[in-house]
């Protein structure tokens, strides 16, 4: 078993965790979805490259609904960010939804983790790595930014 993918499933396994109990006050929630993005973005750097397939199991709407409703407890929901910081020809600003990136980023860990628990820990580091660049890795970027800022704002930066 790849250590890279065994120290990203406990990571990941901790956010799902966290994503799945009850917050905390909105400033302590602030400092911990700050420290766990942070890990499993840095972890994800390290996955391995290696193809393996397996069918992962599916998150239903309602789940997801219910886990982006849990991260209402966060002490600002909305930001601003730009959809491609590449194009600086573009002033245009979007505006990024924190409970959205955390509700997407929950939803594409889990997947990873119904493999790696059914023993398919190839396919998960495989569907993790991957759905990092296409999908969470975004959200996760933007999440750590938005949180990074609110943080020193607020807090003096002791997240």
């Amino acid at each position: 078993m790849s250590s890279q993918v065994q120290h990203f499933a406990e990571a990941a396994n901790q956010f799902c965790s966290w994503a799945e109990h009850a917050p905390q006050s909105p400033e302590a929630e602030a400092g911990t979805a700050l420290r766990l993005l942070s890990s499993l973005y840095q972890q994800a750097l390290t996955l391995p490259d290696t193809f393996a397939e397996g069918e992962p199991a599916e998150t239903t709407d309602e789940e997801w609904k219910s886990i982006y409703r849990r991260f209402g407890a966060l002490p600002f929901n909305y930001y601003s960010q730009r959809f491609d910081p590449m194009d600086v020809q573009n002033d245009a600003l979007e505006l990024g939804d924190l409970a959205d990136d955390l509700a997407d980023t929950w939803r594409d860990l889990r997947r990873g983790l119904s493999l790696f628990k059914s023993g398919h820990v190839a396919a998960a580091g495989w569907e993790w790595r991957q759905s990092f660049w296409q999908h969470w890795g975004h959200h996760a970027a933007g999440g750590i930014y938005a949180l990074h800022c609110w943080l020193a704002e607020h807090s003096q930066g002791a997240a």
